[in-house]
């Protein structure tokens, strides 16, 4: 469609607008033969209309520059999602990235090792060497014939003090400030934590394995006892085997946590245990005194005690008691 066709179209009238002309005019001439006042009443009618007519092309003018602005911020929108799609995608595609050259990394470190694990494996040599032992020489010491080169007391010392010198760092805090003095004492004092923990835990493993050594070397003399009290060993057949013995054969020797003597079972019967709890220590409860007086207060907010009726009762059963 042509610019010529789109401007006739605009200047042509709708529909809605043409019947408001052909009423307009219907109603100029019906008009002419009318009273003032229905004349009054067609002009309110007809203001009436002109401002609803106006009040409808403002809504239209509104309602296309709505559907303007709705169709920029659509296609900012779209432009702003596409933007974040691609963003997302970048991001993505660099974890992947990233993830693929750590596991070819991993990989390579596994093919690595296995490799240098197969060269051991599989070698056809040995990794060590034999030194083949020499009978002692004239005039020289037997460990000397036997291949060890036996050192001085000078020889260990000097060895003794360049290990030492390699392994024990150099205190240096010349030219500190109190802040760096400050930061080299919190560092010794992290160091000296560190090695006071590996020290507790070399001790704790120690003597856990002590007890374990003595409980191996109790279950070993346990086990070589025969005779009458001990344990009378039992020769097997060729082809035969001890099913328990292979079956607990982990578990640890039996420990007794109390001897069989100190836990005895009462042997009294109910009767006699009833007995223990009843005597003269053991009293039933006393009879309960009733009241002979009775509390009330008077207007001053003091006590007055007042005798109950059966106060003189009592008082001559208590008598005669």
């Amino acid at each position: 469609m042509s610019d010529d066709e789109h401007s006739g179209d605009e200047k042509k009238p709708s529909e809605a607008e043409a019947a408001m002309k052909k009423r307009r005019a219907a109603t100029r001439q019906v008009s002419t033969g009318l009273d003032d006042e229905a004349k009054e009443l067609l002009e309110t009618n007809r203001q009436d209309r002109e401002r609803m007519e106006d009040e409808i092309q403002e809504l239209r003018k509104r309602n296309e520059k709505r559907k303007k602005e709705r169709e920029v911020e659509e296609k900012r929108l779209t432009a702003e999602r596409a933007a974040e799609d691609e963003r997302r995608k970048a991001v993505d595609d660099s974890k992947r990235k990233q993830k693929e050259e750590e596991e070819a990394s991993r990989k390579k470190d596994r093919e690595s090792k296995k490799a240098e694990y197969d060269k051991f494996a599989n070698a056809s040599k040995p990794n060590f060497v034999i030194s083949k032992r020499d009978g002692p020489t004239a005039g020289g010491d037997e460990e000397e014939g036997q291949g060890v080169v036996k050192k001085s007391r000078e020889q260990l010392e000097k060895e003794k003090r360049a290990i030492l010198k390699q392994r024990v760092v150099e205190l240096k805090v010349d030219g500190l400030d109190q802040s760096g003095l400050s930061d080299k004492a919190k560092e010794l004092h992290k160091l000296i934590y560190r090695l006071e923990c590996e020290k507790y835990d070399l001790e704790k493993r120690f003597k856990m394995q002590q007890v374990e050594m003595m409980e191996l070397a109790e279950r070993a003399r346990q086990a070589n006892r025969v005779g009458k009290e001990g344990v009378k060993r039992v020769v097997l057949g060729e082809g035969e085997s001890d099913r328990i013995q292979e079956r607990f054969a982990g578990a640890p020797a039996k420990i007794e946590m109390y001897s069989k003597y100190e836990r005895q079972k009462d042997k009294r019967d109910y009767k006699e245990r009833k007995v223990v709890y009843i005597g003269p220590q053991y009293l039933l409860p006393a009879n309960r005194i009733k009241p002979t007086k009775i509390v009330k207060w008077g207007d001053q907010g003091l006590p007055i005690y007042e005798e109950l009726p059966a106060a003189g009762e009592q008082a001559a059963e208590h008598a005669a008691e």
